[in-house]
């Protein structure tokens, strides 16, 4: 069984290649230690960045173990960690809303509280006012805040000003065009 002290270990020697994160993240769900790596992609952690890189890959090949403790990692989008850090949650956002969200039944519509879909909303916003140097950051966000913006009747309205903001602002077209099917898709 991997332990705090060695997953903190291996989190700080990991580099961002995706074959480590996978092999980090897939022992950390056989090892049953998902609630370890959570706690180290906390603000106060010096391997913030890296633990949610291995829990964004936990997330993508394991999402039934790792949703067993959605309530822990929702509470990481109320934090203020790095942009680095963010890409990863950003990407477990976008694919929870998007399946929650679907007109097809998933478990996730059964698991996610609302109070875990607030954190995710938190998280989005904070991810577009400050990220700004990050598009993948950026368009996950927009993405999921769209979603997001299917139930709360408030997102729609400041999510459209902050859309407009961002695209005089960024020049990539990567953003931009994900910016403007999200903004088709609240004016239709």
């Amino acid at each position: 069984m991997i332990k705090k002290i060695d997953l903190e270990t291996e989190l700080n020697a990991l580099k961002a290649y995706k074959k480590e994160r996978v092999r980090i993240g897939t022992l950390v769900v056989k090892e049953n230690c998902i609630p370890e790596l959570v706690s180290l992609c906390t603000v106060d952690s010096k391997v913030s960045h890296q633990a949610c890189w291995c829990l964004e890959q936990s997330f993508l090949l394991f999402p039934d173990a790792t949703m067993k403790h959605i309530d822990a990692i929702a509470n990481l989008y109320n934090q203020e960690l790095n942009s680095s850090a963010m890409r990863s949650l950003s990407k477990i956002a976008s694919v929870i809303t998007k399946k929650y969200y679907s007109k097809r039944s998933h478990p996730f519509q059964k698991q996610l509280t609302k109070e875990q879909r607030e954190h995710f909303v938190t998280g989005c916003f904070y991810t577009l006012i400050t990220h700004t140097d990050c598009t993948a950051n950026m368009a996950m966000a927009t993405n999921s805040l769209y979603e997001l913006g299917k139930e709360f009747e408030w997102i729609y309205p400041e999510l459209v000003p902050t859309i407009e903001r961002l695209l005089t602002q960024t020049k990539t077209k990567g953003y931009r065009a994900s910016a403007a099917k999200v903004l088709d898709a609240i004016n239709t």
